[in-house]
């Protein structure tokens, strides 16, 4: 294998950590011989456990010796919820890093240097996989914001609603499970006060497997939620994040949090929500399941980071319900990966 493909097959590693590794980021890290064998692999399992190489030097043992290691972060150099693995790396006698990612974190940083000093070879690569592995931990380091994804599903010809009296579903069974798996690995999922009113979603992980619980939050800028919404049935924590003038009393016997947001150029400032799930909910992964309205706030703030958009070959053709064309093509982005579900196409992009 060349280093681009162990570099990938690391990349593959570190995303089985997703949910679990958070805030920590993703890492995953192969071990190969002077022969060319595999003899360690590992990736980051659960913050505050060993990171990624400690896994694979372990599995190594001895045979680590005078290998190379494929890892998709630079090691950490500082003491944090672990010890430093650029001297377990160093400890373990390994010859050469392939590192696909400098690490961003100013108190982490400086493992490649550190372990240059101490004669190991270090060879910084700039590959795609680990960027994008790396980038929602990079944004938080570099913004203080949470990766914000915006997911939703349309028909072929951009429409996100369906005729009164269908089905309310565009995307398909398969498509629909993609979205619980992915919810079972954030820290929020995000809605307007209309989506709660038209379809009162119950914003759980269901029939996945949940890594993490994520918290409900709800933008309602006058607090016009209906009382029998799912969402305020307590079993999962939720937050509303509100306007300045609106009357929390309404909702004060519900087992809910909330968040009072200053108004930015007529809309609620939605940065302020964004810090403060980073901030009191330690978010690092927050998916937008908003209508319309929601994106296109998100959007004329600049908080949207990833698109992740289900087309479904059906067209629907009516103009007085909701298409997403017009706000998608005033977006600066590139596709970063593409699939099909069932009958959907499945696309992730990242603004730029």
């Amino acid at each position: 294998m060349n280093t681009n493909a162990l570099l990938h097959h690391a990349c593959e590693l570190a995303v089985v950590g997703h949910g679990c590794a958070e805030p920590n980021p993703m890492v995953g890290c192969i071990i190969v011989d002077p022969n060319g064998n595999i003899v360690g692999s590992g990736y980051h399992k659960k913050c505050g456990e060993a990171h990624a190489e400690i896994n694979a030097l372990n599995e190594a043992g001895s045979l680590a010796r005078g290998a190379t290691v494929y890892i998709t972060l630079e090691p950490c150099n500082h003491v944090g919820r672990t010890g430093p693995c650029t001297q377990a790396l160093l400890d373990a006698g390994v010859a050469k890093l392939v590192i696909g990612h400098a690490d961003p974190h100013p108190e982490a940083a400086g493992g490649g240097k550190f372990l240059a000093e101490h004669g190991i070879e270090i060879n910084f690569e700039e590959h795609t996989y680990c960027q994008h592995i790396i980038a929602p931990f990079l944004h938080r380091v570099q913004t203080g914001l949470p990766w914000v994804i915006c997911k939703w599903a349309q028909s072929s010809d951009g429409y996100i609603e369906t005729p009164k009296g269908e089905s309310s579903w565009i995307s398909c069974n398969e498509s629909q499970q993609l979205v619980h798996n992915k919810r079972g690995c954030v820290d929020a999922i995000v809605v307007g006060v209309g989506t709660v009113i038209a379809d009162n979603p119950s914003l759980t992980v269901r029939k996945a497997t949940s890594n993490r619980t994520p918290l409900r939050v709800v933008i309602d800028p006058t607090l016009r939620i209906p009382l029998g919404s799912t969402v305020l049935d307590g079993e999962i924590p939720t937050l509303i994040a509100h306007g300045k003038d609106a009357n929390a009393l309404v909702l004060e016997n519900r087992d809910v949090s909330f968040l009072e947001l200053p108004e930015v150029n007529g809309a609620l400032d939605l940065r302020h929500l964004m810090l403060h799930l980073v901030h009191t909910y330690d978010a690092t992964n927050v998916i937008v399941e908003g209508g319309r309205t929601l994106f296109e706030h998100i959007f004329n703030q600049q908080l949207a980071n990833e698109l992740w958009v289900f087309t479904s070959p059906r067209t629907i053709g009516d103009s007085s319900l909701k298409n997403m064309r017009s706000l998608f093509e005033r977006l600066d982005y590139t596709q970063v990966d593409r699939q099909t579900s069932g009958d959907d196409s499945v696309c992730r992009f990242h603004l730029i």
